[in-house]
């Protein structure tokens, strides 16, 4: 049970976006707020919360899970950042890092300008890979889900983990309305898959958020399931200043 709950925790991490927004435009910042569930009977397990800032063509945000009970026991408390900036072709990652109880740093550095990721693990570079612009980190992937929603168009792209560099596709997948705990919200879902067939993905984006994420769905390979319901959206400035202020106490 470890290893498949810390591996659908991973996986969460890739199931947030900055394009956060009313109206389709970018909120500056926010959190979105998700109750995470587990298994077949949907048991709650623990919550999660997404801050996100963006300031001109920089942007920086954060993934916070933290379980309960038995979950919790197992350490799946962690810290995920991305910083970067922003341009034509969406995020541009310079820098994505897990901080997880217990163990050692890990992080991806990007080098756009030599085309190479570097993978590493409390500063040693465990391995690394090709990059070109439109590739994404675990936080900024979503972005680029929104953009799958907007064009009805899939896409192939590579997507860095703390661990690996993945070929992946995003892929529209249709509408649904959804009762969650803040209203009824109509969405857009998107489905992501690794090639390797390690995971398999939906996101539903509520179309009154601006396309933000407010339930995920993943399935692992061995048919566990960890399923994120948003319980609640806080857009603006005071949402993330209030998050920064609990990180500096």
């Amino acid at each position: 049970m470890r290893k498949g709950l810390a591996a659908l925790f991973v996986a969460f991490a890739m199931l947030v976006s900055p394009a956060m927004a009313a109206a389709g435009k970018a909120a500056p910042a926010g959190s979105i707020h998700f109750d995470v569930h587990y298994g077949a009977q949907g048991f709650k397990i623990g919550e999660a919360r997404h801050d996100w800032r963006l300031a001109g063509n920089k942007y920086e945000m954060s993934l916070n899970l933290e379980a309960k009970g038995l979950a919790g026991l197992f350490g799946l408390q962690y810290e995920q950042r991305s910083v970067g900036t922003v341009d034509a072709k969406g995020m541009r990652p310079e820098r994505f890092s897990v901080d997880q109880r217990g163990r050692k740093l890990e992080s991806a550095e990007f080098d756009w300008q030599a085309g190479r990721v570097s993978i590493r693990r409390d500063g040693n570079e465990r391995r690394s890979g090709s990059i070109q612009p439109g590739d994404q980190d675990l936080l900024s992937l979503w972005h680029q889900a929104r953009r799958v929603a907007d064009t009805g168009k899939a896409v192939k792209l590579t997507v860095v983990t703390n661990k690996s560099v993945k070929q992946a596709t995003l892929e529209p997948s249709g509408t649904e309305t959804l009762k969650l705990p803040f209203g009824q919200v109509d969405t857009l879902r998107v489905r992501a898959w690794a090639e390797e067939g390690e995971l398999d993905i939906e996101i539903w984006l509520s179309q009154q958020h601006g396309l933000l994420p407010v339930r995920i769905r993943i399935e692992d390979e061995k048919g566990g399931v960890l399923d994120q319901r948003a319980s609640r959206i806080e857009l603006g400035a005071p949402a993330a200043a209030a998050k920064q202020e609990s990180r500096q106490n």
